[in-house]
């Protein structure tokens, strides 16, 4: 009261001036505070509560935890004790590189410009880049300059070659390890035991096929039994056509006691040729007809095919393999192959008897007489085999159904042979299926030949050293005179210094045409 208005006043403004500074620096000086303070969690409440204090202590160290990377690699961060079985990260493989010399990979397909680089650098590149298959450089240096320095070089999104003097590098997948090995196969199936005794020789007798029109038994019989049946004392087999007056078969004299089995057909060939025949009409009648020779005669055949070939080849392979079908089925019934396998002539007449089985049997081999070997054939007329071998000797008709006929004589005989002229004649096939099949041939000094009348002789041969029409003659004077003289060395048996002292070459004979 004792101040004027006046000083009160002014007083009162610098105290408010004073307090307002005051709480300026206050102000200023919790803020600092604040800010050097570490960061704290603050309760809700005045209290606090203690299982939100565990939370918020349990939940820092979650969040150091979480910090550590995952999977294996943050193991030891967290504290934990690596699994050594664990397989380490796939590590990637550098791809392979396949250099091609005189190849220019074409214009367009580039993975950016060109590039004045090393060799290893492109490669390093072109690897790194899915997009890049390859690289190339103008050169004739695979490995570039032989300096090692750069050169240029183009990567390129796609692969190809055109000729030029440069290098095209291909980017080849990496090879991984070598895929687990296959299972073994399962164990082979059983042989047939068949088959196994046919391979192991362990057959007992000789089966002998006789096949064909049934000529001049009238007058080989006689010898045959002597000679033939007697040595050899074979199970025998006959097939042949029937003709249209026999109701039977043909007269058989005193071959009756031998024959295992007997089958006279009215045949129709011609069908079975076309409905066994694989692709016939391509094989028939442009792979056969056009390969010349009497090794396709079918002059037989009613009617006969389009080129009316001169022979009867065809109707010869149908009967071996009819013969041979016979010879299966009586193995069947008995159990057991045969040992041994015979093929014969109804019109061979025999003047010798023939080798027997111990002189035989010793070689592991066809056994031909000589003579006959027309046009570097193989005489056709008779053989002796182990029983192994009938299969690939009679198998003829198994090849011209299958196929396989021209490619086996190409095979064998040559393409000048096959595709020339005359072309390849029975003889020649037989030769050709025998060396297909690895088969030997060794040869015995012949003792029969081909015999005839007029009335009874073959539409393609003429009969000769016969006067009237009934009286026995030969086909071929040659081979008649070569049995003769053999005959006559042998006399009544046969030895081993007799099969090699009566031999006799007379392949001269046959080297021109028939």
């Amino acid at each position: 009261p004792e101040l004027g208005v006046e000083e009160w006043r002014k007083d009162a403004a610098v105290g408010s001036m004073v307090l307002r500074c005051l709480s300026m620096r206050v102000v200023f000086l919790a803020l600092v505070v604040l800010a050097l303070t570490p960061n704290v969690t603050v309760a809700d409440d005045e209290y606090g509560d203690d299982e939100d204090a565990e939370d918020a202590a349990f939940g820092d160290e979650d969040e150091e935890v979480n910090s550590c990377p995952a999977g294996p690699a943050g193991a030891r961060c967290r504290g934990e004790v690596a699994d050594s079985t664990t397989p380490p990260p796939a590590r990637r493989l550098s791809p392979e590189w396949k250099a091609f010399e005189g190849c220019a990979i074409p214009a367009g397909d580039d993975v950016g410009g060109p590039e004045y680089i090393t060799l290893e650098q492109a490669k390093q590149r072109c690897g790194s880049s899915p997009e890049c298959q390859g690289f190339t450089f103008e050169g004739t240096n695979p490995q570039g300059p032989l300096s090692g320095g750069p050169v240029w070089v183009t990567l390129k999104s796609n692969f190809d070659c055109v000729d030029a003097e440069w290098i095209g590098y291909r980017k080849l997948e990496p090879q991984r390890s070598a895929a687990p090995a296959p299972p073994p196969p399962p164990p082979p199936k059983p042989k047939d035991t068949h088959a196994v005794m046919l391979e192991a020789g362990q057959g007992r007798g000789v089966a002998l096929c006789l096949t064909g029109q049934v000529r001049m038994l009238r007058t080989t019989q006689l010898a045959m039994e002597q000679y033939m049946l007697g040595v050899l004392k074979p199970d025998l087999f006959l097939y042949g056509p029937k003709k249209p007056d026999e109701n039977d078969g043909p007269e058989l004299y005193g071959l009756a006691d031998y024959v295992k089995s007997a089958r006279w057909e009215r045949e129709d060939i011609r069908t079975a040729l076309y409905s066994d025949t694989k692709s016939s009409g391509r094989v028939i009648d442009l792979e056969y007809l056009e390969i010349q020779g009497n090794w396709f005669g079918n002059q037989c055949l009613d009617p006969p095919l389009r080129d009316n070939r001169p022979g009867s080849a065809i109707c010869f392979y149908y009967n071996q393999k009819k013969c041979l079908d016979m010879i299966r089925e009586e193995e069947q019934i008995r159990g057991s192959p045969y040992e041994f396998f015979a093929i014969s002539r109804f019109d061979f007449r025999w003047i010798a008897p023939h080798p027997p089985l111990d002189l035989l049997r010793e070689v592991d081999a066809v056994w031909i007489p000589s003579g006959s070997d027309w046009e570097g054939g193989i005489n056709d007329r008779h053989a002796f085999m182990p029983r192994k071998y009938a299969d690939a000797y009679l198998g003829a008709w198994a090849l011209v159904t299958g196929g396989e006929a021209k490619d086996v004589m190409l095979d064998t005989l040559g393409a000048m042979k096959v595709n020339g002229y005359p072309g390849p004649n029975t003889e020649c096939f037989l030769k050709a299926r025998l060396a297909y099949n690895n088969i030997n041939i060794e040869r015995f000094p012949s003792v029969a030949y081909l015999t005839c009348t007029q009335r009874e002789k073959s539409r393609w041969t003429q009969c000769s050293g016969t006067a009237t029409n009934d009286a026995p003659g030969w086909l071929y004077k040659d081979e008649m005179e070569h049995a003769t003289r053999i005959a006559k060395c042998v006399r009544s048996s046969w030895t081993q210094k007799k099969m090699d002292d009566c031999k006799e070459d007379i392949s001269r004979l046959y080297r021109g045409f028939r």
